[in-house]
């Protein structure tokens, strides 16, 4: 995607104007949004994102939060919604004044990802929380894996390899030590436990993926958290997942990470004790 808009500085209107210049349907937005020409502040923040590698190509969904101060105190939000999932992988941005329509919006692009897949068994966790299931701004059906193929896997596999049946590539080696550092660095009190940490010695690769990225406000400040996967690949074939969150919800501001078990926990912790307070 292009990382050259500018969304923060310069006066209001201005943002307004190149908001809606650079949106498709920035001249029919517009008749909506009059009052926003005369605001005061404008503040714009990442509220949620998406991303693939592939296959069968990369690609990126964002949303933008645009807040405008107006004159009499009341805020107008615009929300601008950025993707290049079409057919053929264009940037196309939109801007919305309702939330219904960009929910509607947002759905539409992240069918490009695929529909989520069945949950498989990871040790501590049986995938059937509360969220299971739920799209979450960028979460619905990015995470689990197809089952592993009955094939055996061949003898000294290079750990980069992308098996037959498979819907990622495992790019990075010295897994047991990743696993070791991460769960080291975790910060919450009931991480995965020793049956995890005794598969994951034996990982011989694995790989990180951006799951879903969000920001709100808390009590006056910006609080913002990301959810990671860490996929390791096990010798007999399976696979395995780390969920790691990072976030700002700390007294002080500065972020720190949280692993757990299973997509539901993180989830869970992410909405229910990050967002909800």
């Amino acid at each position: 995607m292009e990382t050259d808009v500018v969304r923060a500085g310069g006066r209001p209107a201005e943002q307004l104007a190149r908001l809606l210049g650079r949106a498709g349907n920035g001249a029919q937005a517009a008749r909506h949004l009059a009052e926003a020409r005369d605001a005061l502040m404008h503040y714009c923040g990442l509220q949620s994102c998406r991303h693939a590698k592939g296959p069968p190509r990369a690609m990126d969904r964002r949303t933008y939060r645009h807040s405008f101060l107006l004159p009499d105190g009341s805020v107008r939000l615009v929300w601008e919604l950025e993707h290049d999932t079409g057919p053929g992988g264009e940037l196309v941005r939109a801007v919305f004044t309702d939330r219904g329509e960009l929910a509607l919006a947002e759905w539409a692009a992240d069918a490009a990802f695929g529909p989520p897949l069945p949950p498989r068994t990871v040790p501590g966790a049986d995938g059937t929380g509360a969220f299971a299931g739920l799209a979450l701004d960028g979460v619905r059906g990015l995470s689990e894996p197809p089952e592993p193929p009955d094939d055996p896997l061949p003898s000294a596999p290079p750990p980069y390899a992308e098996r037959p049946g498979r819907r990622r590539a495992y790019t990075e080696a010295g897994s047991p030590e990743h696993a070791r550092r991460l769960l080291r660095r975790a910060a919450n009190t009931n991480p995965p436990g020793e049956d995890v940490r005794g598969r994951l010695h034996a990982a011989v690769a694995h790989t990180i993926g951006i799951v879903t990225r969000r920001s709100t406000r808390i009590a006056g400040r910006t609080v913002s958290w990301s959810l990671y996967e860490h996929a390791f690949l096990l010798p007999d074939g399976s696979e395995l997942s780390l969920w790691e969150i990072d976030h700002t919800r700390t007294p002080n501001g500065n972020p720190v990470c949280e692993v757990y078990a299973s997509r539901d926990a993180a989830l869970d912790t992410a909405v229910r004790r990050i967002e909800a307070g």
